[in-house]
Order: C-alpha cells, then structure tokens, then sequence
C-alpha cells in the first residue's frame, strides 16, 4: 500500500478531518477510494500523514466488503434487524460454551499436568500456547478479508475439536501440550472473531458495550462450573476436555449458519454484486494458477514474517521454563543457544519484515500513536498479569483445605470482576463518548490490587485480602482492556479493522508469554528452595522435590500440621518474588495512559473515516465539534 504526505496541522485545535468515499464508474464497475488526511490529532496520536490508497487493485478484500454488505442490509428492514438479534444470541451461545470450556479446563491443568509428573511444565505450555495462539490470529484476520467471516468461524471450529480430541486422548505431556495448543488457537480464535465481528456491525459509541457484553457469560457459569470441576476431577480430568468436542460444534454451527444467510442476503444487493463482480474481474485480468493464487495468499497473510516471529520468541522465552529440567541449568549449553538463536531470528524477523515483506504483519499504516499507546499498555499488563496469575492457582490450593468446588469459585473471582466492570466500562463509553480518563483510573485501581497482596517478604495469605486484590485488579484491568480495544479499533479505517484488531492481542500476548517465561524460573527456583528450608527436617529432599513436582502431595496434610504450615510459608515466599515486579511494571502501562487519545465515540464505525461509514436512519451526526480530541 503507497502512503504519500499531506499538510501538517498544529497539535493544538485539530479536529478529525473526514472525507467522503469518491465512487468511480469505470466501464459499468465502481471503485471504492477513501483517503484520509490529517495530521496527529491533538491527544490521539493518529498519524495520518498516510493517505489510505486501495488496497489490492484499488480493492479492499471481498470478506470486507461481504461484511460491510451484511452491516448495512441488517438495518433496511425488520427481517434484517431479526437475524441480526439471533446472530447476536447465536454467538452470545458461543461465548457461554468458551466461557464454560474455559473456566474449567483451566483448573484441569494443574491435574493433567501432575498425571504426568510435570507441574511445573504449567508455565512451558502457558508461553507455548499464548506465543502461538495469537501468532495465528493475524493469519487469521487475513483469512477472514480475503474468504469471509463465517468461513473463518468454520476453520476455528476445526482446530477447536482436533484440540479437545487429541488432549482427551494424550498418554504423554507432549501430546498434551500439542493439543492444549490447537485449544488455544480455536479459543483465542473465537474471541478474536467475536470480537471483530462486534467491530463490524456496532458504531464507537457501543463498541465496547457490545464487546463486554460477549463475557458476560462468565458471570453465570462461575457458579456451576465448581460442581462441573468437581464432577470431573474425581472420575476423569480427560472427559473434562473431550466433552468439548461435541458441545462446541453444537452451540459455533447456528452462528456461522446465521451469519452465511445475512451475508448471502446482502449480497443480492445490486451495488455489492458490481463491486464483487469487479473485485473478480481484476483478480481475472492475469490469470493465474492454484499454486499462483496459493503463493499470493502465503504473501498476504505474512506466513514467513509470523512464522520467524513464533519461532523467535518461542526458542528465546521457553529455556526459561526448561533450565530447571535441563542438566546444568543456564549453563547447559542447550539453554545458552537456544536463547542466541532465538534472538538471531528475531531480528531476521525485523530484517524481513522492512525490507522484503511484500505485505508486512504490522504495515505501517495502522502505526498510528493511538494503536502504539494500546499496545504498549496491553503488552505491560499482561507481563504484569502473568507474572502475578501464572502460578496463582496453585498458591491457593495450597494455603486452604478448600473442595474443588470452592477452589475453582475462588479462581473465577478475578474473572466476574472482569466481566461485571467491563460491561461498566462500556455503558459509559456510551454515556460520556470518551474512554481514556477511566482507563487511567482502572490502571491505577489494579495496581491497588496488587498492593494489597505484598507483605514484608511474603504474599498474603487472608481470604479477605485475596479476595478483595482480585476484585480491584479484576475491576482495574476491565477499564483498561475496553478502553485499548475501543481505542485501537477507533484509529485505522474499516479495512484494516481485523489486522489492527489481531495484532493488539498478538504484542500483548507476547507480554504476557514474556511475564510467564519470567515466572517460571522465579518459581521453579524459588519454591524448591523454601520448601526445604521450612519444611521439618525430617521431610528428606526426595519428598521435598515430590511436593514440588506434585502440589496434590502437600494437600493430603492438613492446615495446621507442620508440614502443610511450612509449605505455605515457602509458596507464600515464592509469590513474593512474583508480585513484587508485577506491581513494579505495572506503572508503565499507568505512565502511557496519559499518551492515549481520547476520540469523540458517536455513530461512526472508525474515528478516521466519518459517519458516511456506520450511520443508522435517525442517527444524529457526530459534529466536527464533538470529534475534538480532549
């Protein structure tokens, strides 16, 4: 895509400049032009000395332009508006079959994990899955511009049930974390479309209403998801996972049903036909072959530039998690080249993508400050995130005697507070049009959180305390991701919604790999270390790497004895260690807050682009007075 320069404005008084999509005729077909123009907007940091050109031949993709066909058929009539609210209950479905699979199979790890001696790989599968996961969501978006929406709901249904079945049916810990892996994509695939789709059918002032609605499910299913744990937990952990690979077929089949009707209503449309029929006679002009039309998508989707991305930051982070396992430790010289090597793709990764990549995974274009600033606040806290969550779970199992029940109500407290704030968030998006202030305010709320749990060499241990910190970094950490998802979709053109919407997961999923390779040695070190000294010394170190290697050990003693006493002090020691950089590093993402832009959130799909492109019957126009940033 070509960018040229436009005239600068001064960074103080800008309003968002709008201009109106030029409709071409050529030969009886229409292209579609949208240029933006303006300088930084005051407080946005969206740069748009880029002019958007078109892209592809002058054509955004046709999964684009279905979708866009789909968001304005929806509002022309009641028929429209009908299968808009079933799709909107379709995938509110879907959320609440993730919501489930996701609130118990995370407290099944700790059990599969210990079935093959192998706790402490927790962290090793959490950077695994986390690195690659969202890796794959740029391909993803890209899948979904060039096919459709609902084909790329079809694929992530496929790595959901391969997932699930081969996780139920691993007999070794390598078998596990490959099929955790296709879990993991299909999840965060879901929640990414989910959360896309909402980009493309909903105006900024409901954006992040509608988004935070999607999580409401978890809400519900806390409550009953205990007895499901504990249902499962004492007969089998593997029909925890492949239960899953009947149920989401079930609940994602409606949805992409649904969502392949409106889009194929939409385009009867006469207009829609002109620009496909278009959109193929260009691509017919130069005939090419399968392989062709295989390399171009290759291209597009950046396979070499995200695969060397993976790759680099996957060799680099996990000798983290192995130097325990591994003879020597960090002087094993396995771990040393796995490190060196890793870097070295890394920056063959940065090599490739600003000198060769005919389509870079993070084009220049959508670099704007507004983007930048969510990503730089969304990548710190989840590296903060992680370093305090990663092993919280199991700190808790071990300091009470709860059931698995109680346990697993516990381990979602975070999670209602997510969800309960988040939609808080969004009302008032729509009530005051502006986001950056409270996410500010919830920035600093979740570092309160995390204050709560430090003591003087050692992590709480009141349920009062741990309770209310999970509450305020619940409620802190919903203001911010619903102001960084609002915010990062506000600042490209609708063209660009799913590469932005795919990289602000992917950065700040490298942050939180990044907070979980931290973790690991910090634990795995640690925990070992102040088990033997406050465990009696008639525990001798055999059974002391056991009640490492296995925590469900420590649990058979109760509170109160000796040797259960002594483990919580140590685990409680160990946390410390964790929760001290956590808090420490979350001031950064508290610092770029004040840098954030603060758009005017009306009826318009982007901040960039102009009410022409999301304007309902009736609506009132955002005015260039209201889009002043602030």
């Amino acid at each position: 895509m070509e960018a040229k320069e436009t005239h600068s404005i001064s960074d103080h008084e800008v309003e968002l400049q709008d201009a109106k999509p030029e409709e071409k005729s050529e030969n009886g077909n229409f292209v579609f032009e949208k240029a933006f123009s303006s300088d930084e907007e005051k407080g946005s940091g969206y740069n748009t000395n880029e002019t958007y050109s078109k892209m592809d031949n002058s054509l955004q993709h046709r999964g684009v332009s279905k979708i866009e066909a789909v968001r304005d058929s929806i509002y022309q009539n009641k028929r429209g508006m009908y299968l808009a609210y079933a799709f909107g209950i379709a995938i509110l479905a879907c959320s609440w079959a993730s919501a489930i699979q996701s609130s118990t199979t995370y407290s099944y790890q700790v059990y599969a994990t210990a079935s093959f001696n192998r706790t402490s790989m927790i962290s090793t599968l959490e950077i695994a899955t986390a690195i690659i996961s969202s890796v794959c969501k740029p391909i993803l978006g890209k899948f979904s511009d060039i096919t459709s929406r609902p084909m790329t709901y079809t694929l992530v249904l496929l790595f959901y049930v391969i997932g699930f079945i081969v996780v139920a049916s691993s007999s070794t810990i390598s078998a596990y974390v490959i099929g955790s892996v296709f879990i993991s994509i299909g999840s965060s695939g879901l929640d990414y479309l989910n959360t896309l789709v909402v980009g493309d059918l909903t105006s900024l002032k409901w954006r992040g209403f509608m988004t935070a609605l999607l999580s409401t499910p978890y809400i519900a299913t806390v409550w009953f998801t205990g007895f499901i744990v504990q249902g499962i937990i004492d007969s089998n952990w593997r029909w925890g996972y492949g239960m899953f690979a009947i149920i989401m077929p079930a609940v994602m089949t409606p949805a992409v049903i649904i969502l392949m009707y409106l889009e194929r209503q939409a385009n009867k449309d006469e207009n829609i036909k002109k620009i496909i029929n278009y959109q193929t006679e260009e691509k017919n002009k130069n005939k090419q072959s399968k392989w062709q039309k295989l390399w171009k998508a290759v291209l597009e989707v950046d396979l070499f530039g995200l695969i060397l991305l993976g790759v680099g930051w996957s060799i680099l982070l996990l000798p983290f998690s192995l130097t325990s396992y591994a003879k020597n430790g960090w002087k094993n010289p396995s771990m040393i080249a796995m490190m060196v090597v890793g870097g070295v793709i890394l920056i063959a990764y940065s090599g490739y993508e600003m000198f060769i990549a005919p389509y870079p995974s993070c084009p220049r274009r959508v670099m704007n400050r507004t983007f930048i600033t969510a990503v730089i606040i969304d990548f710190f806290y989840y590296l903060a995130g992680y370093l305090q969550s990663m092993y919280f779970t199991t700190y808790t199992w071990i300091l009470y005697d709860w059931s698995y029940r109680d346990w697993t109500y516990f381990n979602n407290t975070m999670t209602i507070a997510l969800c309960v704030f988040g939609v808080f968030a969004g009302a008032m998006h729509r009530v005051f049009h502006r986001y950056k202030y409270l996410q500010i305010i919830g920035l600093v709320i979740k570092i309160v959180g995390y204050g709560i749990l430090i003591r003087p060499n050692f992590a709480a241990t009141g349920k009062v305390d741990l309770a209310w910190s999970l509450i305020l970094i619940g409620m802190g950490g919903s203001f911010s991701v619903v102001g960084s998802q609002v915010s990062c979709q506000a600042s490209v053109p609708h063209q660009d919604l799913a590469i932005a919407s795919s990289l602000l997961p992917l950065y700040t999923n490298i942050g939180g790999a990044i907070g979980a390779a931290i973790a690991s040695p910090i634990f795995s070190n640690k925990v070992p270390k102040y088990l033997r000294e406050y465990l009696p010394s008639s525990i001798n170190d055999t059974q002391v790497y056991n009640f490492y290697s296995d925590s469900s050990l420590i649990r058979e003693y109760p509170v109160g004895t000796e040797i259960r006493d002594g483990a919580i002090k140590a685990y409680s020691r160990s946390m410390f260690f964790l929760l001290v950089p956590a808090v420490s590093l979350s001031f950064i993402p508290l610092a770029a807050a004040f840098w954030q832009s603060n758009f005017y959130l009306g009826n318009q799909q982007n901040a960039v682009e102009g009410d022409q492109d999301h304007k309902k019957k009736g609506d009132k126009e955002t005015t260039q007075e209201e889009k002043i940033i602030i």
